[in-house]
């Protein structure tokens, strides 16, 4: 974690309830750090190029693997890479959200921050890596890749996030443009002084997220690098935060290598690389509709005027901009199918398994706003239960197709549905309610408990 934090700052408390959630500074055009900003049209713009970058580098990689390693080798690759992406996005959520919303320039704050920072992704990866290994789904060297692999990509992630805070959107892009102009170097690499390997990718994705973080860092404003001493005092607020978008940001990664795993044991790795190359084919999709919820949650974070009512018919259009990108997009794609999927994966794609991811895409399109307003407005254990009911629901459906003897092309479809139903419930039985709650104390004059905080932005005790 980095940044010089502000030592004259003081640490806002509501009354009785702990830190208050404050979106936290942007940049200035000199670097420095200074007051918050509104995020803009082009920084959504920056925000969705980064997605795009993001999965031009993880499709680019995977559609390699599959012609190189074969299906069996992708989907060995999409189980090892997928556990990267829960790392990162436990990480990401448990300090870069944290360092999003909460108020990063106190000291207290700020050091817990960094020391998580340090402590999730090893111990996390140390773990991950170690159940590979023990499985014998890797061998030492490959279980040493991908526990450097998992740690850089989880930290390459926050240094993105702090990036995204300060708004400047567009280095995001360019520190994902570095990433995977090195991953693909190294690929290459060996590809010329050896042959394709299981190990070789790991390796490419460790080094690409290595140079990519470091890069990263460079271009943080000037207020955010360095770091504060070690002190006591901040872990709390971080983790009575952090705790529940973690655990929110790793339930879809988590839900999608559960289903590789059981596709695995009910299959074979092969049924896994066919549908993991329906997914890779439908991820650019995916990654935009990521890219705009990262930069609404930003949005809402740092928009501390407008009344929750102002937001959620936000999350709405931008919920019905999503749906209609995606059906234009996958409709585009479905038409492509029969000759760009060959091309790129050397054998035809299961059409149900496309379809199936574009209905998944759909369905996160329609919760992912509902998801970020909810968390920024103190609601994020709430948004994590539904969000965990919903995905349990997905492994039981799935879980339920494949043990009835279904093909495992039609998981995708099945598992669409479940998403769908959490956004509903976030929207109609937690944001609706709340935003008229919100809406009958400004109609009785009786604010927030702190004036400086939109009613409803506090965070459950």
């Amino acid at each position: 974690m980095t940044g010089t934090p502000d030592r004259g700052r003081a640490y806002t408390r509501t009354r009785g309830r702990g830190p208050s959630i404050v979106a936290g500074d942007g940049a200035t055009s000199d670097g420095s750090a200074g007051p918050a900003r509104r995020p803009s049209r082009r920084g959504a713009m920056g925000a969705v190029a980064s997605q795009g970058m993001q999965a031009l580098a993880s499709f680019t990689l995977q559609v390699i693997v599959a012609r190189t390693l074969g299906f069996d080798g992708l989907g060995a690759f999409a189980i090892l890479y997928g556990t990267m992406q829960i790392v990162s996005a436990i990480t990401g959520g448990f300090v870069g959200d944290a360092y999003t919303v909460l108020d990063r320039h106190e000291r207290r704050i700020r050091s817990a921050l960094e020391q998580f920072a340090i402590a999730i992704p090893v111990v996390v990866s140390l773990a991950g890596a170690g159940v590979f290994l023990a499985i014998g789904l890797t061998d030492v060297p490959e279980t040493i890749a991908v526990f450097l692999a998992m740690s850089l990509f989880s930290l390459e992630e926050l240094v993105r996030r702090m990036l995204m805070t300060s708004m400047v959107f567009w280095r995001v892009v360019l520190v994902d443009a570095v990433a995977f102009g090195v991953a693909l170097m190294v690929v290459a690499g060996v590809w010329w002084w050896s042959t394709p390997s299981l190990l070789g990718f790991v390796a490419a994705v460790a080094a690409g997220q290595l140079v990519g973080g470091v890069v990263g860092v460079l271009l943080l404003p000037a207020g955010e690098r360095g770091v504060v001493p070690f002190m006591l005092g901040g872990h709390g607020a971080v983790f009575a935060y952090g705790f529940w978008r973690a655990c929110q940001q790793a339930l879809r990664p988590a839900m999608l290598t559960a289903i590789r795993v059981m596709v695995t044991l009910v299959a074979s790795l092969a049924a896994v690389g066919m549908i993991e190359a329906a997914r890779v084919y439908v991820a650019p999709v995916t990654l935009v509709v990521s890219g705009l919820g990262s930069f609404l949650f930003v949005h809402f974070a740092h928009d501390r005027d407008s009344t929750l009512f102002g937001k959620l018919r936000s999350a709405d259009r931008a919920v019905l901009a999503l749906v209609a990108l995606i059906t234009v997009a996958g409709t585009v794609m479905l038409l492509l199918l029969p000759w760009l999927g060959p091309l790129l994966f050397g054998e035809p794609l299961d059409v149900a398994a496309v379809l199936g991811w574009i209905a998944f895409s759909t369905s996160i399109a329609a919760v992912a706003p509902y998801g970020a307003l909810a968390s920024v407005a103190g609601r994020q254990s709430s948004v994590f239960a539904i969000r965990a009911a919903d995905t349990g629901l997905a492994v039981i459906l799935a879980s339920a197709l494949l043990l009835a003897g279904g093909e495992p092309a039609y998981v995708p479809a099945v598992i669409a549905v479940a998403p769908i139903l959490g956004g509903i419930v976030v929207r109609n039985l937690l944001l609706v309610p709340l935003a008229r709650r919100e809406r009958l104390e400004r109609l009785e004059g009786r604010g927030t408990l702190d004036p400086d905080q939109p009613a409803g932005a506090q965070r459950e005790g």
